[in-house]
């Protein structure tokens, strides 16, 4: 068993895709990332004379504010981070979850010693957007745990880069846009899942509360505009697969708020 933290010193001065540069908000935050990573495993898996495997593998990378704001606001924006990257029921740090699915592990193995089943995690969160109002940083999550199949979830964590705290998209809208809003999302939805504007969603095998389109709880900006994402079985029976629906910016002004600093220039 082992165990190690890395830490990455390249800085990350959160200026986005080079090649879109020219897409970003007129001002970023000023606050620095470097990237932190976690990796624990249980080896002994596989065929160990050919290609052997770990039994259990823990994987976390995430961007840690070290700098461009005061102590107190770094140190909330990084709780944040760690918060979204562990389960509510997990035991907090990643050395104790990656201890507890070791002993989940061990004790699967030893009641079917014969199963050539491995558990892995892998979760990695990225800065992907950087402006005066808000900072987006995405999610990615793989994990076998135990069950039919591996897990996949994408989520967004959206913070004031001023005060370190939580920001809500109707906060970064214009006054009674969100209907707007709900409407290009919900024309996006159904071209992306090729839903007949004639038909309902329920016909389509689609579980809103009621059978009226919803904003997901998954959002954030990038370069290229606001990503929406609904995780496989949040609105829909988990075959049908994760949906993601982009509004670029072209299709945003007068939704997003022109006073969030956000809209490109």
């Amino acid at each position: 068993m082992r165990a190690h933290l890395v830490c990455l010193a390249a800085s990350l001065f959160l200026l986005g895709f080079p090649a879109c540069r020219q897409k970003q908000a007129s001002r970023q935050s000023s606050i620095r990332f470097e990237t932190r990573r976690f990796e624990k495993s249980l080896p002994g898996c596989g065929d160990q004379t050919r290609r052997s495997e770990p039994c259990v593998s823990f994987h976390v990378a995430w961007p840690e504010a070290i700098g461009g704001a005061p102590a107190e606001m770094l140190a909330r924006i990084n709780a944040a981070i760690l918060a979204a990257l562990q389960p509510l029921e997990a035991p907090r740090g990643f050395e104790a979850e990656a201890d507890e699915w070791i002993r989940d592990y061990q004790r699967f193995h030893a009641e079917f010693p014969d199963s050539g089943v491995t558990y892995f995690a892998r979760r990695v969160a990225e800065v992907v957007f950087s402006s005066a109002a808000v900072i987006t940083i995405e999610i990615r999550t793989d994990e076998f745990h135990g069950g039919a199949e591996p897990e996949s979830r994408r989520a967004f964590l959206n913070l004031s880069p001023s005060t370190g705290k939580p920001v809500e998209l109707d906060q970064l809208l214009e006054p009674g846009a969100r209907n707007d809003l709900l409407r290009l999302a919900e024309w996006r939805f159904r071209a992306e899942r090729h839903i007949p504007q004639d038909s309902t969603l329920a016909d389509a095998g689609y579980t809103f509360d009621q059978n009226v389109f919803a904003l997901p709880r998954h959002w954030g900006f990038t370069s290229r505009g606001l990503l929406l994402h609904y995780n496989a079985g949040e609105v829909a029976p988990a075959p049908l697969g994760p949906t993601t629906l982009l509004a670029p910016w072209n299709e945003l002004r007068g939704i997003v708020s022109a006073k969030a600093g956000i809209l490109p220039r």
